[in-house]
């Protein structure tokens, strides 16, 4: 049973315990709480196994920018999910879960456990026809010579109807059944083939055909290194970090936790390499998770990879011209190839623990919550075990199932505008109208839940005063209710 009391706050009143303030405006907040027989229920050493271990995913957005050789002013896009179609091909529905085989999820596959895991992309070893124009180039041009099911499935080059599976189908009249079939796998190879060009491919995800030498130099296909810009535009914030064209979710919503939690933690670390005044190096701590020590200190130039129009392929900063977040993933690259030279291999970056990945930064001690074992209320009082005024005072990332079909729920991602095998930023918690949200980001800056959320503007207190996080904001943030959150994520993680 809970217990709550909803009152209304006009200002704020100095108090000794910040816990106990609270922000302006309406607040519901609960006084006292009986629950099951444990707070939280134990945590984990180690990431849940299957369907439920933290996956990857890469950025639409970006992917979209290396697609078309532009950079893309995504605030002055009406539509954004038409113009993914277009670009990428794929159906918007279809792009957030990896069973439909997607572009997301290029460098990664679906295990026998259900997880995801990385794995070097068959898209490489398609042979696509050279030449002919879009007609010519379909594998199947005469579609109007088409008449019956029979037909199609030989047009297919499958032996039989009962090799085409059926995606949908819905009676669409009185008179017609409207049918979806799913493509034979190696015509859908072959379609994305077209699309998705060996250069694409190695550019978003890593090819281990071509694993370099601890002392050559790495550059995507058609890509540069050039100055990333200032270290700093002003400081550290949560939602500086945007994710590239990689899956590394992972990595970047670390930075993003790091970033809010810890805020002294993101240092710019500087030495001298010359005498001009470009010649100097950063320095980056990469720590062994769980109290181990330190791992390795990282040095890298401010140089990161750009397209041949000067934009950031991989991770950038949502204020122009900051460059802390391509400079960390830039260092990780280093850590995670072990090259000698300044140009390691982002794509490596792809595919891994969120919550790994933040102890890598912190040296702090994993602990892991499935949601499937836990109730709506012990979700709740671990996060709320983790923060302070609203805010999480130790760095929290949370993961999706690595398909909505793995979910005890059966849930729909893409119904819902969660991302499938991805990994979100925990910001803390709100509570509006005696219902209980848990506040997230999505590393891509944008696409936020709009299941079980709230519209409005919450409050944090952020070290010294009451930060507002505006949920109107198309910036990637969002608040949603805590069962709902039960339903769609697989877990989250504390690093402390």
């Amino acid at each position: 049973m809970l217990l709550r009391s909803c009152t209304t706050h006009t200002g704020l009143t100095p108090r000794r315990n910040l816990a106990a303030m609270h922000p302006p405006g309406e607040t519901c907040m609960p006084i006292a709480t009986t629950i099951d027989s444990a707070l939280t229920g134990p945590a984990l050493t180690e990431p849940p196994k299957g369907p439920a271990a933290p996956g990857c995913v890469i950025n639409p957005y970006a992917l979209a920018e290396v697609m078309t050789g532009r950079r893309i002013d995504w605030k002055q896009v009406e539509d954004k999910p038409a113009m993914l179609e277009q670009v990428l091909g794929v159906p918007y529905e279809e792009l957030f879960d990896p069973k439909f085989g997607g572009p997301l999820y290029i460098g990664g596959a679906r295990q026998e456990d259900g997880s995801m895991r990385a794995q070097r992309s068959t898209l490489l070893d398609v042979e696509v026809p050279k030449g002919g124009d879009d007609l010519e180039r379909a594998p199947m041009a005469e579609l109007g010579g088409l008449a019956t099911l029979k037909d199609v499935a030989k047009a297919l080059n499958v032996n039989a109807l009962d090799d085409l599976a059926i995606a949908c189908i819905d009676w669409s009249t009185i008179s017609r059944l409207r049918i979806t079939l799913d493509l034979p796998q190696a015509v859908r190879d072959l379609r994305m083939a077209r699309n998705y060009t060996p250069d694409v491919v190695r550019t978003i995800s890593n090819d281990p055909a071509l694993r370099l030498g601890n002392s050559v130099d790495w550059s995507p296909p058609g890509g540069t290194w050039e100055d990333a810009g200032r270290f700093f535009n002003e400081t550290a914030e949560f939602f500086d970090p945007v994710q590239g064209a990689v899956a590394n979710c992972y990595f970047i919503a670390a930075l993003s936790a790091i970033a809010w939690s810890q805020p002294y933690r993101i240092a710019q670390q500087t030495r001298a390499t010359g005498q001009g005044q470009g010649q100097f190096f950063d320095r980056v701590t990469f720590y062994k998770p769980d109290g181990q020590g330190v791992d390795r200190d990282i040095e890298v130039s401010e140089t990161v990879p750009k397209t041949a129009g000067g934009f950031p392929i991989y991770a950038r900063s949502s204020e122009d011209g900051e460059a802390w977040p391509a400079i960390y993933e830039k260092a990780f690259a280093k850590l995670k190839t072990g090259t000698t030279t300044d140009h390691p291999d982002i794509t490596a970056t792809g595919w891994g623990d969120c919550v790994w990945a933040t102890a890598q930064l912190t040296g702090g001690s994993r602990a892991y919550y499935d949601t499937a074992s836990r109730s709506a209320d012990q979700l709740w009082n671990t996060l709320r075990s983790n923060c302070l005024s609203y805010r999480t005072i130790r760095p929290m990332t949370a993961w999706t199932y690595g398909s909505g079909a793995d979910s005890p729920d059966h849930v729909d991602y893409s119904a819902a505008n969660v991302v499938g095998s991805h990994c979100y930023t925990v910001l803390g918690w709100a509570y509006r109208n005696c219902r209980r949200y848990i506040l997230l980001r999505n590393p891509w800056g944008s696409t936020e839940a709009t299941v079980g959320s709230l519209d409005a503007t919450v409050y944090a207190y952020d070290v010294s005063w009451w930060r507002p996080i505006a949920l109107k904001d198309t910036d990637g943030t969002f608040a949603m209710e805590i069962g709902t959150f039960k339903k769609y994520f697989a877990g989250f993680g504390v690093v402390s």
